[in-house]
């Protein structure tokens, strides 16, 4: 039950050799790694999502991807169930950018320290390849449907800790494995080396702009970590079948000079609240996209400024929302 050596205490995957400690503990105690969704690390948010793939037995009031979007509430039910083996991948008009320290934050639902349902991460700069993050698990036995997993004795996969609580994930440990298969110095399969070879050249570590969460199914039949060895997590469940995704948060941005955006629905209205460090009111421009690619002038129905007493937040209202466009707004437009 051992772990690849850190080197600090804050990081799990940081050298992928033969000397091995436990990872990190749970919230609240020294050497943990959890991120809380009330951070001001965090700038940004998932604002959008592709390839809904939900897997079996989730029931219909889990179903809804909308729910992984914006920050993370704490709210048990606003989560997506990604069902056994199911995936979902969320955006980021905005990207993420490696950085020192963790870049970006997944957030589950879990009810204790110890009810862990786990996923793979996997990150993309073009939405068709996708690098998957060396993970690790040591639970050396199946574990029931309401069953415990030890969080010290996982690495690399999300919904390490509960709710409120995210993991982080470094893009930097993507290069340091890189340069551990080139090295010969791992202890990772022959399907993960593939697999991550074959994706790595298309990475852009300056701007990831896709995050795909893929469920673990703990029946130790399919689901597999980096070293090839079965990872076991709550098996069977029911109605929130899987690992439940609530957010994913981003704490370094491809773009760090524009102010972290929210989306939220409103019936045919969609409303976009950001912070800022100013009461000005920016002037901004409105645009959507199906594609992330080609961006069409959007109309602002209302600006406005709130606060809370530390943190401004601006908020844009269009009556015009459309669920399958993107949004973002382009700021100091004359």
């Amino acid at each position: 039950m051992l772990f690849p050596m850190i080197g600090t205490s804050v990081s799990a995957q940081s050298y992928y050799g033969t000397n091995y400690v436990l990872s990190a503990p749970a919230p609240g105690s020294a050497g943990t790694t959890a991120v809380h969704m009330s951070t001001n690390a965090i700038v940004a948010w998932a604002d959008g999502f592709l390839d809904v793939n939900l897997g079996t037995d989730v029931s219909v009031e889990w179903r809804t991807p909308e729910k992984a979007l914006g920050p993370a509430t704490g709210v048990f039910d606003d989560v997506v169930s990604l069902g056994r083996d199911g995936s979902l991948v969320l955006t980021f008009s905005g990207g993420i950018q490696d950085r020192p320290g963790a870049d970006f934050v997944v957030f589950e639902n879990g009810f204790s320290d110890s009810f862990l349902e786990l996923a793979y991460v996997e990150v993309s700069s073009d939405g068709t390849n996708f690098v998957r993050f060396p993970n690790y698990s040591y639970t050396e036995s199946p574990v029931p449907g309401f069953g415990n997993v030890e969080t010290r004795l996982l690495a690399g996969l999300a919904g390490k800790y509960r709710q409120g609580y995210g993991t982080p994930f470094d893009l930097n440990e993507l290069q340091k494995a890189r340069d551990a298969i080139l090295s010969g110095q791992n202890d990772f399969s022959s399907d993960f080396i593939n697999q991550f070879n074959g994706a790595f050249s298309s990475l852009d570590f300056d701007r990831v702009t896709h995050v795909r969460i893929r469920d673990v199914s703990g029946d130790g039949l399919t689901s597999f970590d980096a070293r090839g060895e079965i990872i076991y997590d709550p098996y069977p469940t029911t109605s929130s079948v899987g690992f439940d995704l609530e957010a994913i948060g981003v704490i370094h941005s491809a773009t760090p000079d524009q102010p972290a955006v929210s989306i939220v629905s409103v019936g045919s209205e969609f409303v976009l609240t950001y912070r800022f460090d100013t009461n000005e009111l920016m002037s901004a421009q409105l645009q959507r996209s199906s594609d992330l690619l080609s961006w069409t002038n959007a109309a602002i129905e209302q600006l406005e400024a709130t606060t809370n007493g530390t943190e401004i937040f601006h908020t844009v209202h269009t009556a015009t929302g459309d669920s399958n466009c993107f949004y973002r707004l382009l700021f100091n437009v004359p």
